[in-house]
């Protein structure tokens, strides 16, 4: 997974698209964008999932967490140790 939120990362800096004085508004700006077209493409296929729209959305988190050094991978597994957790309850 590190290989690739990498990959991504770098190829959206090599675009110039992420840059040091990317925001934090910039991002959630980019997330609301992705989440847009998501819903757009649901909508205009008659409920049918775009799997490269839902992608954008993930890459864009992705990208959100390497540029703010947090550790997605360790995130989520604590995550689902959470939720893990509260079915067992």
């Amino acid at each position: 997974m590190k290989n690739l939120i990498e990959d991504n990362y770098k190829s959206i800096v090599d675009r110039g698209l992420i840059t040091p004085t990317t925001t934090k508004s910039d991002f959630i700006d980019k997330l609301f964008e992705e989440v847009g077209e998501f819903e757009f493409c649901y909508t205009e296929n008659k409920g049918e999932i775009n799997s490269e729209e839902l992608a954008d959305i993930i890459l864009v988190c992705f990208n959100i967490a390497k540029h703010y050094d947090i550790d997605i991978e360790k995130e989520l597994k604590n995550k689902i140790e959470i939720n893990n957790k509260r079915a067992n309850n």
